[in-house]
């Protein structure tokens, strides 16, 4: 039976017997790493270093070499590019002074944190002064979701703490790693937008793990995102005129945004679904709603209308633009997806249709254009019946031409 060398494992012969030169370490000694230039440890193999020296390539100590190497030999968790210890190179995941490319955890120094010890990757990791994680994030969304802990059937708090913080820090590191835009100068309106950008992600982020969850639309995430865009975008020149307070206002403008639009399709969805259009249109029908909505806000000939006030008559004028926009863009829906294809028939679905997006119990109308009027309109508002027979009379003058 042959037995590992004693030295370097190689199996050679009898037991306790040295591989004699034959291993892979070339070693021939039980008691290799003597230094010299042979094939010891120390010498011409492990670390390819000169007389006496250890691991590493001619120098001291671990990882004052060139490479990715462990004495010449490969570690996954070995990534650095030739500073003094473990990780402090570009590479691998990062702890210590979180540029480094060891476990994660581990300080310059070989030391970990207690919290730490029981790395478990999926798992959000934190250390003040922002060497790992978001610092202040996980107490931001410990408050945030204190007061909708009874609403959540499914997590722990500790389970919701996690998921959030790490689907936020995930964004980030992407939003870091891949987007320089923050390093070069600009104004403080391009500041406002690459925030909103940056928000709109996290947003997204979190919808993916968070979507079937009734208090994900109302959790105050302001905070804990206006400090994911602080650690990521401090140091760059577009912020250097930006103070924190007025992140926190952008990035709690951006949500409610969001959380609009969010909203918005799902009021779309809804109405689709009531208004006696067939399933097989459903789709087709959202999505003509969703992009005739879009071109409406600039589309719209704002003060044609006649209406009690100017406010007023700004949003009929842009209720107008978003009816005719859907109608020339939804032909074959209501030529094929209703149940009859009646002018009669047709103008009941769009007056259906528009009356529910603009009933004040869901509205669907800009917020720009709404919060200028005194009250919102009435619901059954008798201005998009006349304003959709009115369509149809011009649509019908127009063919008789």
């Amino acid at each position: 039976m042959a037995w590992p060398c004693g030295a370097c494992g190689f199996k050679n012969g009898p037991q306790n017997e040295v591989c004699g030169g034959k291993g892979p370490m070339g070693c021939k000694a039980p008691n290799p790493g003597g230094g010299g230039g042979g094939k010891d440890f120390g010498g011409k193999d492990w670390g390819k270093g000169k007389k006496g020296d250890d691991f590493g390539k001619g120098k001291d100590d671990f990882g004052k070499g060139k490479g990715d190497a462990f004495g010449g030999v490969m570690m996954p968790w070995m990534k650095g590019k030739g500073k003094d210890d473990f990780g402090k190179g570009k590479g691998g995941v990062p702890f210590g002074n979180g540029k480094g490319g060891g476990k994660p955890g581990w300080k310059d120094d070989g030391s970990t944190p207690g919290y730490w010890d029981d790395y478990t990757p999926g798992k959000y990791y934190e250390e003040p002064g922002g060497v790992v994680g978001v610092e202040g994030l996980r107490d931001a969304m410990t408050r945030a979701i204190e007061p909708h802990m009874h609403t959540e059937k499914q997590w722990k708090p500790e389970d919701m703490v996690n998921k959030i913080c790490m689907s936020i820090f995930k964004v980030a590191t992407k939003w870091y790693k891949d987007d320089t835009r923050h390093k070069e100068a600009g104004s403080s309106i391009q500041a406002q937008a690459l925030l909103e950008e940056f928000t709109e992600k996290i947003m997204a982020g979190l919808a993916s793990v968070c979507h079937d969850k009734p208090w994900f639309t109302e959790i105050y995430l302001s905070e804990g995102v206006a400090l994911a865009a602080i650690n990521t975008f401090k140091g760059g020149a577009l912020f250097k005129r930006t103070v924190a307070p007025i992140i926190v206002t952008h990035v709690d403008e951006a949500i409610h945004r969001y959380r609009e639009e969010e909203r918005h399709q799902k009021v779309m969805w809804d109405a689709v679904s009531t208004v006696g259009i067939k399933s097989d249109y459903h789709k087709k029908a959202n999505k003509h709603l969703a992009t005739s909505f879009e071109a409406a806000h600039i589309a719209a000939k704002y003060g044609t209308s006649q209406a009690m006030t100017p406010a007023l008559g700004m949003v009929q004028d842009f209720v107008m633009a978003w009816i005719r926009d859907f109608c020339k863009r939804a032909w074959d829906i209501l030529a094929n997806g209703i149940s009859s294809s009646t002018p009669d028939q047709q103008i009941a679905v769009v007056t259906m249709l528009f009356q529910y997006f603009c009933d004040p119990a869901h509205t669907c109308l800009p917020v720009d254009l709404v919060s200028q009027l005194d009250m919102p309109p009435p619901a059954n508002w008798d201005f998009i019946a006349q304003a959709v027979i009115q369509l149809w009379a011009e649509n019908a003058q127009y063919a008789g031409n």
